[in-house]
């Protein structure tokens, strides 16, 4: 049984199939928050909750609906699974064999551990869309601003397209995460922007020259897990 609704969704929904729980039969969600679905889960399931193992596939699009399916949309992908002392080992491997079997490579890390690298590499990526469009949007010269837009700003802002109330959700359930980003972010594009107010070519350049060669080096084979950041045994 695979659970995708927005994660504030979850309890009401496991609380609703809580009589279809039984053991042996796997339960899965494919959330985008960990803490708050486990969380969730033990409140609806209690010793039930042993049936459940959180996932969460490090894929999809923003574009919404049946419409937009994509048989090969896990192919070559990540999911994560957050199991918790309690949940039954042989639903782990079956949930992993599944995900497997769809073309994906399955890593397992703890709930908070991947709250916190989503909030870096997800959460705020999304947030900072919504408010880099918004700030154009709502300029009075937005509409010729828009008009002359070219592949990087489509490319940049094509997350701003996601459903708000699933980002509602996520942005709201790992909140201080993505604050705790949101500050990082903040600082850098402060030293940045001093930067550019002093004038300093030479300095500007410097700041920006490992950020260029940091983000050539990286691709999407680059290991999933953090450093400094076990996956659960």
């Amino acid at each position: 049984v695979l659970i995708a609704v927005p994660v504030s969704a979850t309890e009401s929904t496991l609380k609703a199939i809580r009589h279809l729980v039984n053991p042996g039969v796997l339960f899965m969600d494919v959330g985008s928050t960990k803490c708050d679905v486990i969380e969730a889960s033990r409140r609806a399931l209690g010793e039930r909750a042993a049936s459940f193992v959180p996932c969460h596939p490090i894929a999809g699009k923003e574009s919404g609906g049946v419409q937009h399916a994509e048989a090969t949309l896990y192919e070559g992908r990540q999911v994560i699974l957050t199991p918790q002392p309690f949940t039954n080992p042989a639903l782990v491997q079956k949930a992993t064999d599944v995900w497997s079997a769809l073309g994906a490579t399955v890593l397992k890390m703890r709930p908070h551990n991947h709250d916190a690298a989503f909030a870096a590499v997800s959460h705020l990526p999304h947030l900072l869309a919504f408010a880099y469009f918004q700030a154009i949007a709502e300029q009075p010269a937005a509409r010729d601003y828009l008009s002359l837009a070219g592949p990087g700003f489509r490319d940049f802002t094509s997350i701003a397209a996601g459903e708000p109330a699933v980002w509602r959700d996520i942005l709201l359930a790992n909140k201080h995460e993505v604050l705790a980003q949101s500050k990082r972010f903040r600082t850098t594009l402060d030293q940045l922007e001093a930067l550019i107010e002093a004038g300093d070519a030479a300095a500007l350049e410097a700041a920006l020259r490992p950020i260029a060669e940091g983000r050539e080096a990286w691709s999407l084979s680059t290991p999933a897990v953090p450093p400094g950041r076990p996956a659960a045994k």
